[in-house]
């Protein structure tokens, strides 16, 4: 073993988090049942920044336990970033139906409640090919999940694109922009689940 492989490392991040979640498939095949045996979903394009047709609340169809699943993780990534005195609140829950063409551009969430919460992304569906990258096929572009770091330190890291794979939820603060690349060359959808949560402060004692 050389001496450099013996010097032992600790790495401390500074900034952001984005933490990945990987759900029971058999909850993202529940959610998927639902969403395509649902009737009457409200159309949720007039709130969204997406350039996409198919838009959908779905508050309607998320059930007890879905609901407990998504806060638990909501839960987690506020313990993970030692922030104990936020209380996660789930909102609205939406589902992108994404086809060829269309696209996601880069946006960050807001709430009518309060200016900070966490937002996600949890792929339900993916088509089997993302189609032609018109150059570069070395850096893939179509269909990827994009983020931006608030951080523009020379030496941060100031994205982070991912190939995100289905039962993959994504968990980040609603001010982190993010989006999604066109892709084309399928007739098949990536289909894409939000979830927004707001971070309330617990009421004081003297207002319980």
């Amino acid at each position: 073993m050389s001496e450099t492989q013996q010097i032992k490392k600790t790495p401390y991040v500074l900034g952001t988090f984005i933490i990945k979640y990987e759900l029971p498939i058999k909850m993202i095949d529940d959610i998927n049942t639902a969403y395509d045996e649902a009737k009457d979903l409200e159309d949720w394009t007039s709130q969204l920044a997406g350039k996409i047709a198919e838009e959908k609340l779905v508050n309607s169809i998320m059930t007890e336990d879905m609901n407990t699943i998504f806060l638990n993780c909501f839960n987690e990534y506020i313990h993970h970033i030692q922030k104990p005195h936020w209380v996660p609140t789930l909102n609205t829950v939406w589902i992108n139906e994404m086809r060829a063409g269309e696209y996601n551009p880069f946006h960050y969430h807001t709430s009518e409640k309060t200016d900070l919460g966490l937002s996600s992304v949890l792929v339900l569906k993916r088509p089997s090919t993302y189609g032609k990258e018109i150059t570069k096929e070395h850096e893939p572009a179509n269909g990827r999940l994009e983020f931006i770091g608030s951080s523009h330190d020379t030496l941060s890291i100031p994205q982070l694109r991912v190939d995100a794979q289905v039962g993959e939820f994504y968990v980040f603060p609603y001010n982190t922009q993010h989006g999604v690349y066109p892709f084309n060359g399928t007739d098949e959808t990536r289909r894409t689940l939000s979830y927004n949560c707001d971070l309330l402060k617990p009421p004081k004692e003297e207002d319980k």
